[in-house]
Parts: C-alpha cells; sequence; structure tokens
C-alpha cells in the first residue's frame, strides 16, 4: 500500500490543494440521484475530500452519489465504521484492457465528498494519517 499527497493543478499550472492519500481497497455502496439505483464499488484510495473508485458501470460526471463506506477504519482493522457521504463524480476513464487490469471492473473515477460530517471527514483523515505514520 502506498500513501502520499495529491496534488492538483488547475488550468494555470498552480497547485490548488494537497491531501494526504492511501491507497486502499474499501467496500462502498453508491446510490445514484435521482434514480436510486444501487451499486457496489471498490474505493482504490482515500482521502478526508474524495476517492478514486473502480466501477462496472459507466457514471456520467457531475452526478451526485450517496456514498457509504464500510471499512476498519484504523490501522489494525480492529474497529469497522460505516461514513456516509454525499459525492460528486469528477472524472471517470475506461480501465485500459492491460494485462494487470483483466478484473470485472471496467472504469475507474474520482469522487469529490460534497457532503460529509466533520466527523466522519475526521475519522478519514485520523486513518490516513495514522497509515502513513504506520509506514514511515
Amino acid at each position: 500500500m502506498e500513501m502520499g499527497c495529491v496534488k492538483v493543478r488547475g488550468s494555470d499550472g498552480q497547485e490548488r490543494r494537497k491531501f494526504l492519500r492511501t491507497q486502499d481497497n474499501i467496500f462502498i455502496f453508491c446510490r445514484l440521484r435521482p434514480r436510486h439505483r444501487i451499486m457496489e464499488w471498490i474505493a482504490k484510495d482515500i482521502s478526508e475530500m474524495g476517492l478514486r473508485f473502480e466501477s462496472e458501470e459507466f457514471v456520467r460526471p457531475l452526478n451526485l452519489i450517496d456514498v457509504e463506506l464500510y471499512q476498519p477504519f484504523d490501522y489494525f482493522r480492529s474497529r469497522i465504521v460505516s461514513i456516509y457521504a454525499l459525492a460528486k463524480v469528477v472524472w471517470i476513464k475506461e480501465i485500459e484492457g492491460s494485462e494487470k487490469h483483466r478484473g470485472n471492473n471496467k472504469y475507474i473515477g474520482g469522487l469529490k465528498f460534497t457532503r460529509i460530517t466533520r466527523r466522519d471527514r475526521n475519522i478519514i483523515a485520523d486513518y490516513v494519517k495514522e497509515r502513513f505514520e504506520k509506514r514511515g
């Protein structure tokens, strides 16, 4: 598992933000608004501001998604936490058909949390920080 800061650059080339992020496989239930279609995804990495996911289905950018994360959110995986958030799809692309991507998932994308409680955001931030410190 790798961790690090994600650096996002604006169209002007200036770095806009940095968030500590950890790679992990986190199971999530998603409900696409407004049709309320249920989907199951795997989050491949997570930060307190969003996550990168894999999906079997294409979901249009800017769609709102109700997200429920189920994951042990401590380093020793002794405490399972359920976290709810409203998120927006910010990007999605097809996974290239190379040898390392022969699973069922056909798309990879990014979600930005648009509504999440401070408590849940702190749980994610603490989890990422804890994993980063244990690795170092």
